[in-house]
């Protein structure tokens, strides 16, 4: 019986083959999902993957390609060099190729730094794929990172009683093992995304008033930044850096309408001025 030899050089060519292929595979996906907070709030997956886990399968395949690609290099650079003399020898003889090469490859930059078509158009694709997702119904969190609070966090944050929302759950037959668990680690576990849970707690019920919840789109200015705690003279400012005139009586969804918006990307822009002193 002959005995075995592993072959390391063959065996970079394959890795190296199969780490491209990944890498290849993982950034066509990439190209696809929706923006971060979307992908996270609606559990967006693809062949059971979501956006994290496609990013780093690209860069740790990325990362293997490189250096198996360094390892196939330093194991075959006698051959290479040989190929690359008789190839540059070769050049000589298609300057015109070389030339032509050489300038789309320049083109193929500036291009795309500078946003020439058909990169812009490619880029404009992306960016339209990203807004399709974007304006689903259930695409945008009440609040931004809602995935990441706690149970506490999330019901006083969206003025929400604890009771209201263990029963909900427990009559949907979704579990969860305390009020310190995150909301994005309660949807994983019950395989849901945190979008269903947030739909399930808004339909018609009662807050601590006694009050049907609403939406974002009934607070005023005011009361979303005390709730999110804001100073509301620095979102003013923002808000008007933002072309949008408003006073700290105004409801969001008064201003939602009369800038073709929704009350959600308000709070988003709320969200993004200071905290108050």
């Amino acid at each position: 019986m002959p005995k075995f030899k592993f072959k390391f050089r063959g065996f970079t060519s394959l890795l190296m083959f199969f780490s491209f292929l990944i890498s290849l595979i993982s950034g066509i996906v990439l190209y696809f999902p929706p923006q971060g907070k979307i992908a996270h709030w609606t559990h967006w997956t693809f062949w059971g993957l979501d956006k994290d886990m496609w990013g780093a399968l690209h860069i740790n395949s990325s990362l293997i390609f490189f250096i198996i690609a360094i390892l196939h290099l330093y194991y075959n650079w006698k051959v290479l060099f040989r190929y690359i003399k008789k190839k540059a020898i070769m050049a000589f003889n298609l300057k015109v190729e070389l030339f032509t090469a050489a300038v789309l490859s320049i083109f193929i930059i500036l291009a795309t730094i500078y946003n020439i078509e058909p990169f812009r158009t490619i880029i404009q694709w992306n960016d339209d794929i990203k807004n399709y997702w974007a304006a689903q119904a259930q695409a945008q969190p009440p609040i931004p990172h809602a995935e990441d609070l706690t149970v506490i966090e999330f019901c006083e944050q969206l003025d929400i009683p604890l009771q209201n929302f263990q029963q909900r759950l427990n009559q949907r037959g979704w579990e969860f093992d305390s009020s310190k668990d995150r909301i994005k680690d309660i949807a994983k576990r019950n395989r849901i995304s945190p979008a269903e849970i947030y739909n399930l707690l808004k339909t018609p019920g009662k807050n601590r008033q006694g009050q049907r919840l609403g939406g974002w789109g009934r607070k005023s200015v005011q009361q979303v930044c005390e709730q999110l705690n804001k100073d509301v003279e620095v979102v003013l400012k923002n808000l008007a850096a933002n072309g949008m005139r408003a006073s700290k009586d105004d409801q969001l969804r008064n201003l939602a309408t009369k800038h073709n918006m929704r009350p959600i990307d308000i709070v988003n822009l709320i969200s993004e001025s200071g905290n108050r002193k």
